[in-house]
């Protein structure tokens, strides 16, 4: 079989089918549940490395095929995912479906400028150490934008939510791709926001 398929590839899967699951809710209406398979899609993409990362005898291959098949799975997880459900909220229309376009096409160059920066590393060594900063906006902050902003889906008029999702869909969408260097947090506060971000959109979202 081509492909490896030991622990440190689960996370990433796993994501993928949780954000799977969520594309299933939004085309049924369940929008709550679509939101919390994405923060759930992000949690896992937040770990799925420093996991990876705890096989020491890894070869070149398993690495390459990591950093290939995390880039495909976020794709799906941030962004295809996150436009689809929009769509069933009601970001429908013409307009609404050219920003769609405009957000996968901007996660798609970001992905692959991301490729392309990994692979410089590894053939210039010193620049992994150097560079401790991220170039734009990683694409998988939409797994914690968008629940934020689908807090305020009770309390506005569904027409203007739909006006703040679509700008959501363009603002961030351009930070994937603008050229600016953003500070990589540390482990533990990655840890903490994650599962603070969840607690919290499980709770203003009455899911359980």
């Amino acid at each position: 079989m081509i492909g490896f398929y030991n622990y440190t590839v689960v996370l990433t899967y796993i994501g993928v089918a949780v954000s799977m699951a969520g594309m299933n809710f939004a085309c049924h209406g369940r929008y709550e549940y679509a939101i919390f398979c994405l923060v759930i899609a992000t949690i896992c993409d937040a770990f799925d490395g420093k996991v990876a990362r705890t096989k020491k005898n890894r070869t070149t291959e398993m690495k390459k095929f990591g950093v290939q098949i995390d880039s495909l799975c976020d794709l799906i997880c941030f962004g295809v995912s996150p436009v689809v459900l929009s769509y069933h909220i009601g970001l429908s229309k013409v307009w609404g479906l050219c920003i769609g376009v405009f957000f996968v096409l901007c996660g798609v160059i970001r992905l692959a400028y991301y490729n392309v920066l990994e692979e410089m590393k590894e053939l210039n060594p010193s620049l992994a150490e150097a560079e401790k900063v991220y170039h734009g906006l990683p694409i998988t902050t939409i797994g914690v934008i968008y629940p934020l902003v689908f807090i305020s889906y009770k309390y506005v008029k569904h027409r203007t939510f739909i006006y703040v999702i679509a700008a959501m869909h363009v603002v961030v969408g351009c930070l994937y791709i603008i050229d600016f260097k953003l500070k990589r947090p540390k482990d533990g506060v990655i840890a903490v926001g994650m599962f603070t971000m969840i607690i919290l959109v499980m709770h203003l979202l009455h899911i359980f």
